[in-house]
């Protein structure tokens, strides 16, 4: 007999876990280039959704101090998406979750974040 499996919540839960393992990894990474983490925060994600402030996820900020220049990740894990459209639109969970990461930096003479590659902290 022939069953067509889909991946399964465990294959979901495993990308999760890795892209976690992949931030821990740079944070490994600036800790060991001498980086001062001076902010490691998780925090709800919330959207606008029909005029209400909804909770889709968290996210997660880490802002660290190398060579004068500061440094912000943000990651976005988002487990809900809106789907539909007009008055059919509503809010759905998702079987693997959307994880957006983001980093910026901002030398100490400057008061604007720039968005860079990962190794250009390196």
């Amino acid at each position: 007999m022939f069953y067509d499996r889909k991946p399964g919540k465990e294959l979901d839960d495993t990308a999760a876990s890795a892209a976690d393992d992949r931030l821990e990894e740079i944070l490994r990474r600036v800790k060991a280039a001498g980086a001062e983490i001076t902010l490691d925060e998780t925090i709800p994600l919330h959207t606008d959704f029909n005029n209400e402030i909804v909770e889709i996820g968290k996210r997660r900020v880490v802002e660290f101090n190398l060579n004068r220049t500061d440094f912000q990740i943000t990651r976005d894990t988002k487990n809900m998406r809106a789907s539909g459209s007009g008055h059919r639109k509503h809010l759905e969970e998702v079987a693997r979750p959307m994880i957006e990461t983001k980093l910026k930096k901002k030398p100490d003479t400057s008061d604007q974040w720039i968005g860079v590659d990962i190794e250009d902290v390196f």
